[in-house]
């Protein structure tokens, strides 16, 4: 499989997903996506592990919320940088997350938010610029 059919995957996927869940109904989306020993986490509380208590989790939210704008994009993102002029041409990886606002009908963008901590990387530039490499 080329890297655009597994693409083409993964948007089907989320768009089933999102199409899903965006219903508030966990007995429909949990059994069709979340494996039986899956671990869902959300936000500062704490884990939740299984199906079962999955959807017992969704069913305490979901009544209290008319609807789920569909106005964010998430992406998650293991960034490989290698800094210029690096000798040793280091990968420095770096786990981040974005958050993009865009609705569907909207061609462009209203906000991009990143979550990551790049201070191995600029620690990397640093030692670069300095020569210390």
């Amino acid at each position: 499989m080329t890297t655009q059919d597994h693409h083409r995957e993964a948007i089907a996927w989320l768009e089933d997903f999102h199409k899903h869940t965006d219903s508030m109904d966990p007995n429909l989306a949990i059994p069709k996506f979340y494996a039986d020993d899956c671990v869902f986490t959300f936000a500062a509380n704490p884990s939740v592990t299984g199906q079962s208590n999955i959807i017992e989790f969704f069913s305490t939210q979901f009544p209290y919320l008319e609807n789920v704008l569909p106005d964010r994009i998430y992406q998650e993102a293991e960034i490989r940088y290698v800094v210029k002029g690096d000798p040793e041409r280091k990968d420095i990886v770096v786990n981040g997350m974005a958050v993009i606002g865009k609705r569907p009908e909207d061609e462009k963008m209203t906000f991009f938010t990143v979550y990551l901590d790049p201070t191995e990387l600029k620690e990397r530039i640093n030692a670069v610029a300095k020569g210390s490499i």
